[in-house]
């Protein structure tokens, strides 16, 4: 099965909203590659995943969706195919 990468980040959120996202993104084979950053006490940046589970970037993008807007913050996320480095 193909693997694909996600990069998620929530709008005005929370450590809370973040742990969220986290759970459901793992609910659904996501795996974290990369913890959000911290600045002056707000969160930046974005979380990170990886999925092997996924039979299409269509499935991937919908459970991507899904986990977000659980948390009620508003979102944006990029789900690209994670293709394999060959070595000579």
């Amino acid at each position: 099965m193909p693997k694909f990468i996600t990069s998620v980040k929530l709008l005005a959120a929370t450590e809370t909203d973040y742990a969220k996202l986290s759970l459901e993104l793992e609910k659904n084979a996501f795996h974290p590659i990369k913890k959000t950053a911290v600045r002056a006490g707000k969160l930046t940046g974005s979380l990170d995943f990886k999925s092997g589970n996924k039979k299409s970037l269509l499935d991937a993008t919908q459970a991507v969706s899904q986990a977000a807007a659980t948390t009620g913050k508003k979102y944006s996320f990029t789900v690209i195919k994670d293709k394999a480095i060959l070595q000579w």
